[in-house]
This record gives structure tokens, C-alpha cells and sequence, in this order.
């Protein structure tokens, strides 16, 4: 049979380490397996070694091996992964052929590379050699490594001829998250910003994807569907190809901003959701509150939902100083909606409701519905309530279509001075229905929000 070979030259130095390398290390130690559930009798296990890098010392490891790839474990009983390193190619028979691997210094930077050997059913040798790099971790070195396959084989290796079928770009459904696969076998997962979140390369054939990690040297794979979409397995997860980011994630999902406070759940600590002042921002201090959110009622008649609930803010006498004149004591809560992030702003700019002149509408629109949203409130402040130095309630009244169910209720930070307190108080006119990251002094990764549709 023809033969194709990919020989690299080694230095006469560099060979005699790596003879040493493959007779020291290349075998799993039984003794080390425990019993039970350890996973390390699973049989799975095809070396071991001992990697050593200056930042995190000296780690046994337990080695598996796939035709993709090689994976570093921890040498525990529970299956941890330390480390991993991709192949340049698919190896069919890596699993029966792994002859050994070494962790040695091969360049002489105190840091373990790393060489896998294998030795195939006809006699040939493969060898792959990764060089540590401390911000890439392991980089793959094809000109210290040989290669040597059968012309049959080839194409089937190095051609990674499935690729085409997934080149463009993949929506990975219900995440802030798209995968972009180049015709170079390269890829990289971006947010709706574009914003490059993890890179490397991949394997393709008709049954899927495997995504090599740079850097981390992790492995995903992405099985495709008979449809033609892929499956996160591992993750639970699936993506389908689309033309453009475009996200699908609700607003608040897409920026981070999580639920974090609940109604009917009793008290939630705000810090610096309190400020004071006197005359024209004279004394302006910041101070901590509590909100509370309390519904009571909700019921759908007609197709429309009603909700009714009060949002209670509690200022202990520590958060407010002493002042020998008239003072102002401010807090800040708002409505806004959690699949697009609309500020519901109440101003007198908007129509009034045939329910009512003290009512506020807006439209909401998301994944080509609308939805209109009426709503009022009252604001009630008491002074000197038990341990309390005031207590605020704002009591609103909510309709909502019965399919909706966005709106969030949001008690925010203060600003740390008086001029953009001032500033704020403007905000219906100056930012109306504005989206809330888009809101000049307003921090929303500081608000306390809760969720008042569940």
C-alpha cells in the first residue's frame, strides 16, 4: 500500500527527552483505582502522568482518550477534569493505538508540554506535540510533531469534509448566545453584541460538530438532529442556524439582570436606596432601606388581568440625619417590562385611560405581539411606624392582556450626589419609555427587582 508521510525533524536533544518520556510514563497504576463508584475502574483510564506548571504545581493525572482529543483528570475517585488537548485531526483508531503520553519539559521553560504517541495496526507512529503557552495554555506544535497515515486515510483526517453543512451562524435557543462556524474549521461563541466569549476549532461530520476550546483545551460536542438542528447534549441544550443575531432572550436576560427579590417574601435589604438633603442638595447623604412587595389581588376577567399590590419601602432612623430645616427624603422605584426592557414611565405626557384620568399607557411589543399596559398608583408616606423612621406605600393597580406577564417592579439605587438625583427626577421627560440600560443615572445592577406577574 502507498503510504502518505508527514515527518517533522527533531533535534537530536528534543528526541532523547521524548525517548525518555514514552518509557517512563505511558501505563495506569491499578493500585491507585478504588471501589465502588470510582470512576477510575470504569476502564476508561489509558495513562497516567504528572503535569507541573509554575501557578499550580504539580498535579497527578489520569488520562482518556478519544479520536478527537485527550483528556487530562484529577487522580481522585471523582471524575474532575484538569485539562484537555485537542488533535489536529480526527484519530479512527486513537483508542486501541495509544501507546503513551508524557508530560515533560520538552522546551525549557519549567512548564509540562505534552506528547501523545501512537502506534497503529500497520506499524506506523503518530506523534503530537503540544507546547505550554501561559495565556493559550497548550498549543499545538505541527512542526515537532510526525504524522504517518495511510493514503485511505487521509482525506478522512485531514479533510474534515462535513463541514461544510455548518458553516454560518447558530442560535443557541433561550441563551444571550450565538455560535459562528468559519469555512477554515474555526469557531467562536458571541453575545447580541458580537462580542467574541470563547473561540477555537472543530471537527465536523454527519453526525455532528465537536468544538475544541483555545485556551481551556475543553471539548463540546453538538450532535445534529435528523431535522438538522444541534443538541447541547451535556448542557440540555439546542441551536438552530439563523441569518442574524437577532436574540430571542427576554431584555433583562440578555444584560444579566436577575430576579432578585420576591413578593410576599418579607423584607429586602436596598443598599444606598435612600438619600437626604436639604434646600438645593445641601447635607446630600446616601442610606440604606428595606422594600417589601405585597400583593393583593390578581384575577383575569374578559381576557384581562388585574393586579393589585403595594410596594412598601421601611427607613430605619438610622438612615436619616439630622437636619435643622426643612429636608427631603427620596427613593426610587419604577415599573418596567422584562422581555424588553421598557421603562413604563409615569408621566402626564401619556393619554389617560377610559378607566380612569390617573392612568398610564403603554404598548409593549415582543415577538410580534403587543400589549397594552394600564396602570395607577397612589404613594402614602407615614413617619415614626414602630421601629421605622418613615415608611413609604405605593399602592398600584395593574391591567395586562391574560398572556402577559412582564412586568417587573424595580426599587433602585441612589446617585452618590445631589445633581444627578436632581437629574433623575426629570428622567420622564428627558428618556420616556427608555430601555432601562439606557437610563442616565440610574445603576440597574444595583436595583432590587421583583417579578409581579408569579
Amino acid at each position: 500500500m502507498n503510504m502518505v508521510r508527514f515527518k517533522k525533524m527533531f533535534d537530536l536533544l528534543l528526541a532523547a527527552v521524548l525517548c525518555f518520556s514514552l518509557s517512563a510514563c505511558g501505563s495506569f497504576d491499578t493500585d491507585k483505582a478504588g471501589t465502588g463508584d470510582d470512576w477510575r475502574n470504569s476502564g476508561v483510564v489509558a495513562g497516567s502522568g504528572t503535569i507541573t506548571h509554575t501557578n499550580e504545581g504539580s498535579v497527578d493525572v489520569l488520562i482518556t482518550v478519544s479520536p478527537e482529543s485527550a483528556a487530562f483528570y484529577r487522580d481522585k475517585a471523582e471524575q474532575i477534569l484538569f485539562d484537555s488537548v485537542s488533535f489536529p485531526m480526527t484519530i479512527p483508531d486513537a483508542e486501541q493505538a495509544f501507546n503513551a503520553i508524557s508530560f515533560d519539559d520538552m522546551d525549557g521553560d519549567g512548564e509540562s508540554d505534552v506528547l501523545v504517541s501512537f502506534i497503529h495496526e500497520n506499524g506506523d507512529i503518530t506523534e503530537l506535540i503540544w507546547i505550554w503557552d501561559p495565556q493559550e495554555r497548550y498549543v499545538f506544535r505541527e512542526d515537532l510533531s510526525s504524522v504517518t497515515i495511510s493514503e485511505d486515510d487521509t482525506a478522512e483526517a485531514l479533510d474534515n469534509s462535513g463541514l461544510d453543512e455548518y458553516v454560518g451562524l447558530w442560535e443557541y435557543l433561550n441563551e444571550n448566545l450565538w455560535l459562528r462556524i468559519h469555512e477554515d474549521a474555526t469557531w467562536e461563541f458571541v453575545n447580541s453584541q458580537d462580542e467574541v466569549l470563547e473561540s477555537g476549532t472543530l471537527w465536523a461530520d454527519e453526525n455532528g460538530v465537536t468544538l475544541h476550546f483555545d485556551g481551556s483545551g475543553d471539548v463540546l460536542w453538538l450532535d445534529r438532529t435528523v431535522s438538522g438542528d444541534l443538541m447541547d447534549i451535556a448542557n440540555d441544550g439546542s441551536l438552530f442556524p439563523v441569518e442574524a443575531i437577532q436574540s430571542t432572550a427576554p431584555y433583562f436576560t440578555q444584560n444579566g439582570l436577575e430576579i432578585n427579590a420576591a413578593m410576599d417574601m418579607g423584607t429586602f435589604l436596598l443598599e444606598n436606596g435612600v438619600c437626604n438633603y436639604s434646600g438645593l442638595g445641601d447635607g446630600y447623604s446616601r442610606a440604606n432601606c428595606y422594600w417589601e412587595v405585597i400583593k393583593n389581588a390578581d384575577y383575569t376577567h374578559d381576557g384581562i388581568r388585574e393586579i393589585q399590590f403595594d410596594a412598601i419601602c421601611y427607613i430605619p432612623e438610622s438612615s436619616i440625619p439630622y437636619f435643622d430645616q426643612q429636608y427631603f427624603t427620596v427613593t426610587s422605584s419604577e415599573l418596567y417590562d422584562f422581555n424588553t426592557g421598557m421603562w413604563l414611565t409615569a408621566a402626564s405626557a401619556y393619554d389617560n385611560s377610559s378607566r380612569g384620568e390617573n392612568y398610564y399607557l403603554h404598548t409593549v411589543s415582543w415577538q410580534g405581539n403587543s400589549y397594552l399596559i394600564e396602570f395607577a398608583y397612589s404613594t402614602d408616606w407615614a413617619y415614626d411606624v414602630g421601629d421605622w423612621g418613615m415608611v413609604l406605600t405605593k399602592s398600584y393597580i395593574i391591567y395586562l392582556p391574560e398572556g402577559y406577564d412582564g412586568i417587573i417592579f424595580a426599587a433602585e439605587v441612589q446617585p452618590d450626589n445631589y445633581k444627578d438625583c436632581a437629574k433623575r427626577m426629570q428622567l420622564d421627560s428627558i428618556s420616556p419609555e427608555a430601555g432601562i440600560m439606557d437610563l442616565d443615572t440610574v445603576d440597574p445592577y444595583s436595583s432590587l427587582y421583583f417579578c409581579i406577574c408569579y
